[in-house]
């Protein structure tokens, strides 16, 4: 997850007696550039009243460095994968805040929303997440997968559930269930409402959480007909849908002291703190 970019540092020395130039040393580990001696500097002698400017001569000094980095797609000190993953960071539906410097986070495209932005914000829908869901009195089929359509509210029918069906009024239908138009026949029927499905003669509850909608190191929780939260397990972090393994080193080095000791990732949420001597003490974050 490391990569290294070769850098050229330059530096000139401090302008000199030309008369002694050809004993002037570069700094440590720097090298002579060739050619680039001038005699344009000036260097000053002092007096007890003046300060005198004569020209004296310089020349430029090179130092080739290898600069430890994050390969693209990869943040922080120990260099993470972004959301998603380092080959398509962010679903390619954003940009990572990647590199050393990087917090791993995710700025989004218009429209996209997620850790990983991996589903559209909310009342979007489409591939693309440019298309605005238009349901008034009902429930839209948004997000990625999504198609917009509406499914309408007991006694309101139309593409955008903005018809109302006074009719509904006069139809009496079961626990859980809804009065609405038929699409084919124009007729009233009883369905269930949105969230639940036909069992036998009942309308139950459907649990999107027997379908593993979660991240498999998240736990999902039944909130409602057709509803639920995820949420990251301890160690991870994410909204539910996409769960990142915490390494605590990346954040100020897990609270270690950076003068005697050295934090060491152990695995999602756990750190061991090494001391100058060797000595390794366990910590769950």
């Amino acid at each position: 997850n490391f990569c290294s970019n070769s850098t050229v540092l330059r530096t000139w020395t401090a302008c000199q007696s030309c008369s002694i130039s050809a004993f002037i040393s570069c700094p440590s580990g720097f090298r002579r550039s060739p050619g680039t001696s001038t005699k344009d500097c000036k260097y000053y002698i002092r007096t007890y009243t003046l300060k005198i400017p004569i020209n004296g001569c310089s020349f430029e000094c090179y130092k080739e460095e290898e600069l430890k980095t994050c390969c693209p797609g990869f943040w922080g000190p120990d260099c993470i994968e972004c959301p998603e993953e380092a080959a398509r960071p962010c679903s390619s539906r954003g940009v990572c805040s990647d590199g050393l410097g990087g917090n791993g986070t995710c700025t989004c495209q218009v429209g996209f929303a997620g850790t990983a932005c991996e589903d559209c914000e909310a009342n979007r829908y489409g591939p693309s997440c440019s298309s605005v869901c238009s349901c008034v009195h009902g429930l839209c089929a948004a997000g990625v997968k999504g198609d917009g359509r509406c499914t309408c509210f007991s006694g309101y029918g139309g593409a955008s559930c903005d018809k109302e069906l006074p009719e509904c009024a006069s139809l009496s239908c079961q626990q859980n269930s809804r009065c609405m138009e038929e699409a084919l026949t124009g007729r009233l029927v009883c369905r269930c409402l949105p969230g639940y499905q036909q069992t036998a003669a009942q309308c139950v509850s459907v649990n999107p959480c027997l379908q593993q909608v979660c991240h498999v190191h998240a736990t999902c929780v039944h909130s409602g007909p057709d509803q639920h939260l995820c949420a990251c397990n301890h160690g991870y972090s994410g909204d539910g849908r996409v769960c990142m393994a915490v390494d605590p080193c990346q954040n100020k080095h897990g609270g270690c002291s950076t003068e005697s000791t050295r934090c060491v990732y152990d695995g999602p949420g756990q750190v061991r703190v090494r001391t100058g001597e060797g000595q390794d003490e366990g910590q769950d974050r």
